[in-house]
């Protein structure tokens, strides 16, 4: 264990090695909580961040696809927008940002206040603060014009559904947080199925999803009800006996 004194040097040590465009107050908490942590702790989040590698790496691989076919098409196509927007610098130029931009650092702004008028494609990794920049990003929408009712943003995970949902209300209000349309990916595909059940032949809106483990017990279920009733049936030779 690391006295504070050698945490604290090792600490601005990682600084120093940071991209000056993420140096900043956020990068020095999370690397003052790095410091304090275990080496079981450390080699876990090393597993995830490699994880977020791989998922880089496929965001990347589809970034070039699109660029390449942006690239391809003529110039009345609308364009991916790259988050374009320079963000203003200086507190004066930061009372003039809108509310919801203000505690952003500089790559998060730019994305979250880019144009609403093209596709806007952000990569990012664990613990970057894709979450807030989402909840931001919906506010600028809304900000924009767009009707709430218009709006939908999907996530993959309950958590990020529920911290995204409870940062708009707090920010736009109950009315408008409920007009918006925030969900997973799952949880939307279900709603959809639910509603256009009946399109379906003998399709009905109260399905239940279940696991696999809920499929065996299920299944081994139905096997022992059958096998009772048939042990429970009468026999060919008791009934003709009878």
């Amino acid at each position: 264990m690391l006295a504070a004194g050698s945490n604290a040097a090792v600490v601005e040590g990682w600084l120093q090695r940071a991209p000056p465009s993420i140096r900043d107050a956020s990068l020095r908490a999370q690397l003052e909580h790095v410091v304090t942590q275990s080496r079981e702790a450390c080699a876990d989040a090393l597993r995830k961040l490699e994880n977020a590698q791989e998922e880089l790496a496929f965001c990347a691989f589809w970034q070039s696809v699109l660029q390449e076919r942006i690239e391809a098409l003529p110039s009345d196509h609308p364009r991916v927008c790259a988050a374009a927007v320079s963000p203003p610098h200086g507190a004066g130029a930061m009372s003039s940002l809108p509310s919801y931009a203000r505690s952003l650092n500089e790559q998060q702004r730019r994305a979250a206040l880019a144009p609403i008028d093209a596709p806007l494609l952000v990569l990012a990794g664990a613990g970057s603060g894709k979450t807030g920049v989402m909840a931001a990003r919906v506010q600028h929408i809304l900000a924009s014009g767009v009707p709430p009712a218009s709006v939908l943003a999907l996530t993959f995970t309950r958590a990020a559904e529920t911290a995204i949902r409870e940062r708009l209300t707090a920010s736009v209000g109950v009315r408008v947080a409920k007009a918006l349309r925030v969900a997973t990916f799952h949880s939307l595909a279900l709603s959809i199925c639910r509603e256009f059940a009946a399109a379906l032949e003998g399709g009905t809106a109260d399905f239940a999803l279940v696991t696999g483990a809920q499929q065996v017990r299920l299944v081994t279920r139905a096997l022992v009800e059958y096998r009772i009733a048939r042990a429970a049936r009468p026999s060919s030779s008791s009934s003709s006996s009878g």
